[in-house]
């Protein structure tokens, strides 16, 4: 499997990239290129969360931790003083980055079902309801981060494939095929989960109207995107 920087700076090429493309083509500010960047870039060790003592599963956690902490402050800023809001706050902080992350990795192997399309499929759905509900966002950048997010968890998986074929030695190692799939069939379970999560979450999603329209109306020609104006001049 790829390392965690490999993961990491191969996401946020593609994320920044792809988030370059995206401002330029609808007319997006940059405020969204970066956010859209960020998504791409934590879709690309999302798969790892499942990996118990590795970076990117401690740092998620504390990532969600810290977003449901603080949706919750400025959720009941009116019912409670500002010492009560700190503690509830950090009470519900910890609550997730420790018991909640020991709970999860109880009932998870790595390479398991969130190593699978659906999980990924999972992934963007709940990172648009995220964004339409927690983050405020609008509903076509809601769809847009998902998209981005989607982006990310698929190029980990592909990643992990590749790394699974040694070219030197001429050989495929025994983890080839157990990153990027479907479902994961030796778990069942896991993966009725997922897709249980994925259509449950979908009733919550944003419209997807937005989303085309923007697309419809701000969409410039992909030559006059690309390349630069010289090229695009016809010659004297």
């Amino acid at each position: 499997m790829a390392d965690f920087n490999t993961h990491v700076f191969t996401a946020a090429a593609a994320a920044s990239f792809g988030a370059t493309v995206c401002t330029k083509l609808l007319g997006l500010p940059v405020s969204t290129a970066l956010l859209l960047t960020v998504g791409g870039t934590i879709g690309g060790v999302l798969p790892d969360i499942d990996l118990k003592h590795s970076v990117p599963s401690k740092i998620l956690f504390a990532v969600f931790g810290a977003i449901a902490a603080i949706a919750w402050m400025f959720a009941r800023l009116d019912d409670f003083s500002v010492l009560e809001l700190w503690l509830f706050a950090i009470a519900i902080f910890l609550l997730i980055r420790y018991p909640l992350w020991g709970v999860f990795h109880q009932f998870t192997v790595h390479r398991g079902a969130l190593h699978s399309l659906i999980a990924a499929m999972m992934f963007g759905v709940l990172t648009a309801v995220t964004g339409e509900h927690v983050l405020q966002l609008a509903s076509a950048v809601s769809w847009l981060l998902a998209g981005f997010v989607v982006m990310g968890v698929i190029i980990h998986l592909a990643l992990d494939e590749i790394f699974s074929v040694d070219f030197i030695g001429a050989r495929i190692k025994r983890s080839f095929g157990s990153a990027l799939k479907l479902l994961d069939t030796q778990r069942i379970a896991a993966s009725c989960l997922i897709l249980f999560i994925t259509l449950v979450a979908w009733f919550w999603t944003p419209p997807i109207t937005e989303l085309v329209l923007l697309w419809k109306n701000n969409q410039t020609l992909w030559s006059e995107l690309l390349l630069p104006e010289y090229f695009l001049r016809p010659a004297p």
